[in-house]
């Protein structure tokens, strides 16, 4: 056992172009943030560290380094040790990375991170976990990133209670991915200005037990909302929101109420509202600088109840009356006889300059369709048009999904 560790102390002296047996140690010379840059390379902390057993030169430069990456497979108790070791005042990036994350794993070292870092924390846990409810599997109490500037959790549906006081003073991103929130802090609470006085980015996807979501933000320019199923009211009072995305809301079929909204962001440019519409419940406030929309995609065949929902969407883009550029996706639900052309219903467009057609024909003409469209605004300067094949998987895969709850919504408004 000896003689291995001592050769792989020599291999990693070698690599590292420490002396071994008394030759000329020309990489120790080298200045500090040229050995720093030397060791960002390996993209592993516990690698990074074991460089302290090289030599007297080497022991603390690790601790110097501005990122820490802790890849899949690291034991929590090295990601503590490094933390506590490591210069805290240096620390402007941490990214940890693991598999079946459980929250006793990550609350071994996530308040130590909490106290030293002063820019991104990302922690992605992978894996499927087991199949015990959500309650079961505990919590993990997230700790006040008082200095940090970024912070990205995907959790993979590891519980998460959000601190209770503090304040996120630097914070200007954050992002929650997959995640089940659990009280009695609300994030409403969190990310609005009086505990994130600096937020301009929040990005909020698949993140379940949040079915009502207020924010509150002087700072907020960035707000994106995907696959909150579950989301029955959403309030939004940004005096700088300039982009909004709304996507996959609103959609448990499970929950019939009409979703409802107020958004009021006068400084809005562009606006992505994929979700639910009803202009009796979901309102806008006045938005004079809106460029940009995108509305939830258009059945070009169907029934009564589609047709209904084409309605929606079509009110939604009518709501406002001038506008620069308006996207439009069409969809080709399979006919199966009893289904008649919709896009007659459509009578008026928004006064645009630039139209974009997203067209997922599935094999059918496309022509009348969008012929049709061009018809309703006689401003257009510019059209972009996008044909979604089987091909581009991701993006077909990502509208086949949206129509799906959509058919699921239609067929139990049927049945009522």
């Amino acid at each position: 056992m000896e003689r291995t560790r001592g050769h792989r102390r020599r291999k990693l002296s070698v690599a590292a172009g420490v002396g071994v047996g008394g030759g000329e140690d020309r990489l120790s010379a080298l200045p500090d943030d040229v050995l720093l840059h030397i060791l960002l390379k390996l993209r592993d902390g516990p690698v990074a560290a074991r460089t302290s057993v090289l030599a007297r030169r080497w022991r603390r430069v690790w601790a110097l380094l501005p990122e820490l990456h802790f890849p899949v497979g690291t034991d929590p108790d090295r990601i503590r040790a490094a933390l506590t070791a490591h210069d805290a005042l240096a620390l402007h990036h941490l990214f940890v990375a693991g598999i079946e994350v459980t929250p006793e794993i990550a609350a071994a070292w996530l308040p130590l991170a909490a106290r030293g870092l002063s820019g991104v924390l990302h922690f992605k846990n992978t894996g499927a976990m087991n199949e015990a409810p959500a309650g079961e599997r505990g919590t993990l109490k997230l700790p006040c990133f008082e200095k940090a500037t970024k912070v990205v959790l995907d959790l993979h549906s590891i519980g998460l209670t959000l601190p209770p006081s503090g304040v996120f003073t630097r914070l200007t991103d954050l992002e929650l991915v997959r995640i089940q929130l659990h009280g009695p802090c609300s994030l409403s609470d969190v990310v609005s200005s009086s505990r994130c006085p600096s937020l301009r980015r929040l990005s909020v996807c698949s993140v379940r037990g949040l079915d009502n979501f207020t924010i509150q933000s002087e700072s907020l320019v960035q707000l994106e909302l995907r696959n909150l199923h579950t989301l029955q009211q959403l309030n939004i009072v940004a005096l700088s929101l300039q982009k909004l995305k709304v996507f996959l809301c609103f959609t448990d079929p499970l929950n019939q109420a009409q979703p409802v909204a107020n958004i009021s962001a006068p400084q809005l440019v562009t606006l992505d509202w994929r979700g639910a519409y009803d202009p009796s419940s979901v309102l806008f406030g006045e938005m004079p600088n809106l460029q940009q929309l995108t509305t939830n995609p258009l059945c070009v065949y169907g029934g009564d109840t589609v047709s209904a929902r084409n309605h929606h969407s079509l009110m939604l883009s009518q709501h406002f009356h001038h506008i620069s550029k308006l996207i439009l996706i069409l969809f080709y639900l399979p006919v199966h006889g009893n289904e008649r052309f919709l896009m007659e219903e459509m009578t008026k467009l928004p006064n645009i300059t630039i139209l974009g057609l997203v067209v997922l024909a599935c094999g059918h003409s496309f022509g009348a369709s969008s012929f049709h469209v061009l018809k309703m605004s006689s401003g257009i300067r510019e059209l972009t048009l996008q044909l979604v094949t089987r091909r581009d998987s991701k993006v077909a895969f990502v509208l086949s999904h949206q129509i799906g709850k959509l058919r699921t919504s239609c067929y139990l408004a049927s049945k009522k």
